[in-house]
Formats: C-alpha cells, sequence, structure tokens
C-alpha cells in the first residue's frame, strides 16, 4: 500500500477531473496544487498501483495515448470511496516548516543568520502573494465560471490570508531582531 492514505486520496481528487497518466497528476501537483500540497513520483506511482488493486481505479484506453504510457480513470466506486473520505472529519495538521525549526534552534550568535533567512522569506512570500493575486484577478475575470470556481476561491483565500500571516510575522520578526543588537 502507498504510504500515506492521503496520497492516494490526493490521487483520487486529480481523478475525479479526468483520465491521467502518473506524470499528468505529477503535473497537477506541481501546478496550483503545490502551494498546499505535493506528492512525488515515488509516491504517486504506488498509489496507482494500489487503487487500481482496490477497484478504486482502472487503466484507460485514450486515443493518442503515448506507446507505453498508462492512463488512469477514476471507477465509481473509487468516486463513492473519494466522497466517503471527503466528508470524513479532517486529522490533525502535519504542520512541518524549516524556517520556524531553525529559529527554534537558533541561539542569539545565529541573530544574523536568522534575519537573513526572514528577509529571504520575506521577498519569496511577496512573490507569492502577487502570484496569489493575479489567479484570483484571472479567475474573477473570466466570461465562463468553471463549476469549480467557488471551491479555487476558498483555497485561494486561504492561501492570500495565510501568506499575508505569514509575511506579517517575518515582518516583525525582522524588527524585533533589529531591536536586539
Amino acid at each position: 500500500m502507498a504510504k500515506s492514505g492521503n496520497t492516494m486520496f490526493a490521487v483520487l481528487g486529480v481523478l475525479t477531473k479526468g483520465v491521467y497518466s502518473g506524470y499528468d497528476i505529477k503535473k497537477h501537483f506541481s501546478g496550483s496544487l503545490h502551494h498546499f500540497w505535493s506528492e512525488s513520483y515515488g509516491q504517486i506511482y504506488p498509489a496507482l498501483k494500489e487503487l487500481v488493486a482496490q477497484g478504486y481505479a482502472v487503466e484507460a484506453s485514450t486515443p493518442n495515448q503515448t506507446r507505453g504510457q498508462k492512463k488512469y480513470q477514476i471507477t465509481p466506486e473509487g468516486m463513492d470511496h473519494f466522497r466517503e473520505w471527503l466528508s470524513a472529519p479532517i486529522g490533525a495538521l502535519n504542520y512541518r516548516d524549516e524556517l520556524l525549526l531553525k529559529v527554534f534552534f537558533a541561539t542569539p550568535q545565529d541573530r544574523e543568520v536568522i534575519r537573513g533567512l526572514f528577509e529571504y522569506e520575506l521577498g519569496e512570500l511577496t512573490n507569492a502573494m502577487e502570484v496569489y493575486r493575479e489567479q484570483q484577478r484571472a479567475l474573477m475575470t473570466q466570461k465562463q465560471s468553471p463549476e469549480d470556481l467557488p471551491m479555487w476561491m476558498l483555497t485561494l483565500n486561504y492561501g492570500i490570508l495565510s501568506t499575508e500571516a505569514r509575511l506579517q510575522w517575518c515582518k516583525e520578526s525582522i524588527e524585533w531582531l533589529n531591536q536586539q543588537r
């Protein structure tokens, strides 16, 4: 079985949107999903194998399919299984933050290094916010709204709000470190 049940549901979630190869599924995780969820090929392919073994997905024959490239589609049982997971309470947030880890283990002698990390993060967050705002503008100005637009907007709003909070934390942390000289 794939290492994470959530990996299987993440892959199933992509398959609810269409027929995809493992490569195509990875592109979804490298696209808009990468802001909040990632999966590697080493996680995707075992999950696909398990989903097929459990009858939740099947290999699909598609026109113009590249030789040797397998495409997968969700089965009705897979859709039921996915919907059951979707309605179940969520588990505890498994949060991993390398910047927080470094700050936690830093000592006063590392103040300049930590300030540099905060300044770098500030730049990255500013860039991410620009991307989020552009995505928001693009979604809001579409002539024909996709069916999934309300859920995409909820997800995007989380990204914007959490990025704003982290931006504020970085700015306040830099200011605090500057006062500690």
